[in-house]
């Protein structure tokens, strides 16, 4: 029975490892192939996996704390705009939309959904800050949203 046990927690301990591997490498992708210099060069940006009720399972290590936080509720909000029964393979949800998403027009939220054998199974996300968008010059500087 222990030995069973040991065996659970190595399984589970694999698992998790593969989950963390899995959204670092959509934020080093993120950064490999940013046009954004704020991503590329300062790593202003979050990754992660979500459940189907748009809880966080799994961040990348890489990223922005407040990217995280602010990625992981506008999860909740595209959920609720966009029901998972609505959703189809190939969908991309984004918006800049700073009442729902990261606080300002700079960053994008990027949600995915990830589909096996026709089925909605997770939810991948990615917050991103874009420099070039959303406001006069360089800078938040937008008078409308």
């Amino acid at each position: 029975m222990a030995q069973d046990s040991k065996l659970l927690s190595l399984r589970h301990q694999i698992m998790w490892d593969r989950m963390i591997a899995t959204v670092e490498e959509q934020a080093q992708t993120l950064i490999r192939t940013a046009f954004s210099n704020t991503v590329r060069e300062a790593g202003d940006l979050s990754a992660g996996v979500f459940d189907l009720k748009g809880r966080m399972i799994a961040q990348a290590v890489t990223g922005t704390p407040g990217h995280v936080n602010a990625m992981a509720a506008s999860v909740g909000h595209f959920i609720a705009k966009y029901p998972l029964k609505q959703m189809e393979e190939g969908d991309v949800y984004i918006t800049n939309d700073p009442w729902l998403a990261t606080g300002h027009l700079h960053d994008f939220t990027v949600v995915t959904p990830a589909f096996r054998d026709g089925r909605a199974v997770a939810l991948f996300a990615s917050t991103c800050h874009v420099v070039d968008v959303g406001g006069l010059g360089f800078g938040p500087d937008g008078r409308q949203v």
